[in-house]
């Protein structure tokens, strides 16, 4: 069982994957409608961008339920909850940051297949 302390450490690591998760799904699609292979290195910023802002609310739902689902006590875990929602708000107040480091974690994506 993951003490209050840890989960505080751990909590942004799992909301990055779950991000993560979720941009590289719609990363696919986006290959797929456009039929290429990857992304123009170019291209990335601007496509990471459009993911953000059109499925912010998306992305914002996808990242709670899929909380709920990964910790069942989710909605009665205060620390837990309060602390996923201020990830959430610094991943949007700073989407620069954000949309930047989800660019160099797809540039790096790519480069592996």
């Amino acid at each position: 069982k993951m003490s209050n302390n840890n989960m505080s450490q751990d909590l942004p690591k799992t909301i990055s994957n779950i991000v993560l998760f979720y941009i590289k799904k719609h990363y696919h699609k986006y290959l797929e409608n456009n039929k290429i292979s990857k992304i123009p290195e170019g291209d990335i910023k601007n496509v990471v961008n459009s993911f953000y802002v059109e499925k912010e609310i998306e992305l914002k739902k996808f990242i709670r339920n899929t909380m709920r689902k990964n910790f069942p006590d989710y909605d009665k875990n205060f620390m837990m909850k309060t602390g996923t929602e201020e990830i959430i708000l610094e991943m949007f107040d700073d989407s620069d940051f954000s949309i930047n480091r989800v660019s160099l974690e797809i540039q790096s994506y790519q480069k592996n297949f």
